[in-house]
């Protein structure tokens, strides 16, 4: 026989053409069909069971239990037992419910539906070990069934083993080859373990799979964010809105994705969307709170950020409010607030491990020593050492920094007088206190910002060498890439082109970069080596441009005259709080100057004339500015005046 259907086949039974409409989607048809026949034949056992079926599909448990019972008084099946378990459950009839699948299993051991039934009630019951015990046994009784592997993973998930999951999903993927719910489940565990660069091929399966479905193409949509394949996630995330537009959590990330790109105000109408949709929602005050900020509406963001930290259900929605409200104190100098709302940094990134459990240092003066640690990036490190000193008049410091810094802060150590020194992981126990770099202004009570550059003469050693003749200047064009919002800072390398024009000049690249050809002028590559490497690189360039990047903190400590190419909407400790005009008065067209770093000067992309903010401004500037400083330098050098 080859399996296909004949005229001699016996016709389907009313319970079984009924159920196959329902596995199409087609509910009604279903019990249209078996009313029909039930009117006719109420004694068919397999008709009540089927409409039992039917009413659980609907999520109508309490008809599923009265349907399913019914079935049961005409013949007692085994499988009637199952359905009429899962029913109670959906109830939270727990122990009536573990009494019928228990009828199941004792009557038919072999079949995998029975234990998997009884697997799901133990779980309710929170019987985990014996629950779990099911699962397998419903596997091993079924082990080319996908679905086995699929529920033993779901289930291993539910309870923090992701990775043993993934391992089961996987298994049942290759069972199941083009499975589309394999596909899926595998999808949301990789979603689950952080893995998204994996699970995106899968998302992607589902949504073409389910091209009406608007949960796929969100799903699909939110994976391409993950990865930051912005216009894929974009054209995901609209057609998902246009099939379900209420849903708040898909414009959401595409309010996420449309800040990604930097498009603003496109961003602030779907953020707006979201949030009416559920104003008592701290999440969605919170994005819509972040994207007004970056487009200047100062009191409108916090109030949302305030709404957002009243309203959160959970310690890291307070925490992420809070930190946002930092965020904008600081950048309109409310610094003494800013830096205390900046605590809740503690609530979102778990310090060094290290540290994890030693007692907080309150800055106080104190005889033992004190553990300062650097956290986040190394712009933030070397932004805020210029506090070490002031900690170090209160306490003996050791100083735990990533070790690409150790030989730079190594060169430092002379100049806080013998109070600091550098520490590894497995010294901190010596210290009795420790604090986040990060948090010393709040810790020392010094609220505004003040510039610090160290002696030079700490960095002398071997300077490598410049490429080139003429104005010597470091060029920084991108941040990382793995930031999410990378994309809002960082120039495309065809936009550099216009600096080539400008006569007398020879660049240096001060970031790696495989592909020099993608940069449209002549750039000598970055030579391999550490962050002291790269300051003594510096030392011996005439200027540094740069976006917003650790080489901007770099060159700020060593005073080299730095433009700092700002996004619009940049971050807090560009802001206006932090700057002051060049030569301390404003002039038109006059370069605002860092208070952090005196020798920093910041051009700003201007407010977007449509939805995304072009370089055209910053990149005009740079040039006129690199013209200026090859002017001082063949005047014999004016760099402070740049």
């Amino acid at each position: 026989m080859n399996g296909k259907k004949t005229d001699q086949d016996p016709p389907l039974a009313p319970a079984d053409m009924a159920l196959a409409c329902l596995a199409r989607g087609d509910a009604e048809q279903a019990e249209s069909l078996l009313r029909a026949h039930l009117r006719l034949n109420p004694a068919d056992a397999q008709g009540w069971h089927a409409m039992a079926c039917i009413a659980r599909a609907g999520g109508n448990a309490a008809a599923a239990v009265a349907l399913a019972g019914k079935a049961v008084e005409l013949a007692g099946e085994p499988f009637f037992y199952i359905t009429l378990g899962l029913a109670l459950l959906e109830l939270g009839h727990v122990e009536q419910a573990r009494a019928a699948a228990n009828v199941a299993v004792l009557a038919t051991p072999a079949d995998p539906r029975a234990h998997d039934a009884m697997g799901q009630i133990l779980e309710k019951s929170g019987r985990l070990p014996e629950a779990e015990q099911a699962l397998k046994k419903a596997r091993t009784l079924r082990p080319l069934e996908p679905a086995r592997h699929m529920a033993l993973a779901a289930f291993l998930a539910r309870h923090g083993r992701v990775e043993e999951a993934i391992s089961l999903s996987a298994r049942a993927l290759r069972l199941a080859g083009e499975d589309v719910a394999a596909h899926n489940l595998h999808a949301m565990l990789l979603e689950r373990a952080g893995r998204m660069g994996e699970a995106e091929p899968h998302f992607r399966y589902v949504a073409q799979a389910m091209p009406d479905n608007p949960q796929a193409l969100a799903n699909h949509g939110a994976a391409l964010f993950a990865i930051r394949d912005y216009e894929g996630a974009e054209q995901a995330l609209r057609l998902s809105a246009a099939l379900a537009p209420d849903v708040a959590e898909t414009l959401t990330n595409l309010g996420l994705v449309l800040m990604a790109q930097g498009r603003l105000h496109s961003a602030g109408q779907v953020l707006e969307a979201a949030y009416r949709q559920r104003p008592d929602d701290a999440r969605l005050a919170l994005n819509y709170g972040t994207v007004l900020m970056d487009l200047g509406h100062t009191q409108t963001a916090r109030d949302l950020f305030t709404q957002a930290m009243q309203r959160a259900t959970t310690l890291q929605d307070r925490a992420r409010a809070t930190l946002d409200l930092a965020g904008l104190c600081l950048s309109v100098g409310e610094f003494a607030q800013g830096w205390a709302l900046f605590e809740a940094r503690r609530d979102l990134l778990a310090p060094p491990h290290c540290v994890a459990s030693m007692a907080q240092w309150d800055g106080r003066a104190t005889t033992g020593a004190v553990l300062l640690y650097a956290e986040q990036g190394l712009g933030d490190a070397l932004q805020f050492l210029r506090y070490v000193g002031l900690a170090a008049q209160r306490a003996r410091v050791s100083l735990l920094v990533p070790q690409s810094m150790h030989a730079l802060v190594r060169c430092l150590l002379p100049q806080w007088g013998g109070r600091v020194q550098l520490c590894w992981p497995e010294q901190a126990s010596h210290a009795e206190a420790c604090c986040s770099l990060l948090s010393l202004p709040q810790r020392l009570g010094v609220a505004s910002p003040f510039a610090w550059q160290p002696d030079l003469a700490c960095f002398a050693g071997p300077v490598p060498p410049c490429v080139g003749e003429g104005l010597r200047v470091g060029l920084c064009w991108s941040g990382n890439p793995s930031y999410q919002f990378d994309r809002r800072r960082s120039l495309a390398p065809a936009l550099l082109g216009g600096l080539a024009a400008v006569k007398g000049v020879s660049f240096q690249a001060l970031q790696p970069c495989s592909r020099l050809e993608d940069v449209p002028l002549p750039l000598s590559p970055l030579p391999a080596g550490d962050l002291l490497a790269t300051a003594r690189l510096i030392a011996g360039l005439d200027v540094v441009v740069s976006v917003d990047t650790m080489i901007v903190h770099l060159a700020g400590l060593l005073g080299k005259p730095t433009l700092l190419l700002n996004r619009y909407a940049g971050d807090w400790r560009w802001a206006a709080a932090s700057t002051l005009p060049a030569g301390g008065t404003a002039s038109p067209g006059a370069l605002e100057r860092s208070v952090w770093y005196p020798s920093v000067r910041i051009v700003r992309q201007p407010a977007p004339e449509g939805d995304v903010p072009s370089w055209h401004h910053p990149l005009a500037t740079a040039a006129h500015w690199l013209e200026q400083a090859v002017l001082c330098k063949e005047q014999g050098g004016c760099s402070h005046e740049l």
